[in-house]
């Protein structure tokens, strides 16, 4: 795991990780309250041909929070800073989950920018989701007795997900007091505006030029309305993408950590095909 670095951008200060390598730039963006520690497992299978680096939105780990609203759009913008900051024309944008749609928006906004996209489950138009289930859940828990509690629960959540990669996440995801109970960063009304703003995206398929890689986990068995909507996203990734290709994968959301041999092989392929 490198260590933790900060840059000033737009006057927020935000984390980012370096895993270095010498070949073409690929920028990772991290899903709905994850930060850029989830992607420990991943970089270092592909930082021997590129030099990977991911970054840590406003309001998730050791990034600040922000002041007023998100949308994704300003996600694409710390992105765009970001490369700027580390003096990189152009990089291959790796999105998971929300993540995505803030790749889709940076090749939108900035075509020059990005050499290609892929999708880590991160291909799915939210504001079509019929199930609204965002906005129906009930908020969890945000205090813990111990950090082992917040833990457990996270678990009893995602019972699938393991590994070093999602400890280090979870580890930066909390603020620990001194009598050794935590507090979710990511619950509570400060989370609200990312939740907000992808339950309002659809992506921009139509206005990116990148080629895209959209890796699809389907092991998940949703039925009815559910399932109608994710197949409507694949579709119209497929129809309204000028360069794409879709890889299915079974396996959780978090697919590049329990099916990370496959991911790894598929974007290598797709990464080495459209380097310079």
């Amino acid at each position: 795991m490198p260590s933790d670095q900060f840059v000033v951008l737009d006057g927020v200060r935000l984390h980012h990780l370096d895993w270095g390598g010498d070949g073409e730039p690929v920028l990772l963006l991290a899903g709905l309250g994850c930060t850029a520690h989830v992607f420990a497992e991943l970089a270092p299978h592909l930082s021997d041909r590129f030099r990977v680096v991911a970054l840590t939105r406003p309001g998730h780990g050791a990034s600040e929070r922000v002041r007023t609203g998100y949308a994704l759009s300003d996600g694409a913008e710390d992105a765009r800073r970001l490369l700027d900051a580390l003096g990189i024309a152009r990089a291959h944008v790796v999105g998971h989950s929300m993540g995505g749609g803030e790749a889709s928006a940076l090749a939108a906004r900035h075509p020059r920018r990005v050499a290609s996209v892929v999708y880590l489950d991160g291909a799915y138009d939210w504001a079509d989701n019929p199930t609204s289930k965002w906005q129906e859940e009930t908020p969890g828990p945000d205090h813990f007795a111990s950090y082992e509690d917040y833990v457990d629960h996270v678990h009893a959540l995602l019972p699938d997900v393991r590994g070093p990669a999602f400890d280090a996440m979870l580890r930066s995801s909390v603020d620990t007091r001194p009598d050794g109970s935590v507090v979710d960063r990511h619950s509570g009304p400060d989370f609200a505006p990312f939740v907000e703003a992808l339950t309002r995206f659809r992506h921009p398929y139509t206005d990116i030029a990148a080629p895209a890689l959209a890796i699809y986990a389907i092991g998940d068995q949703r039925e009815g309305p559910e399932a109608a909507w994710r197949a409507a996203c694949r579709d119209r990734f497929t129809q309204d993408t000028a360069d794409g290709r879709v890889v299915d994968l079974c396996g959780s959301d978090y697919l590049f950590i329990d099916r990370r041999d496959d991911v790894v092989s598929a974007m290598r392929e797709h990464l080495a095909q459209r380097s310079t």
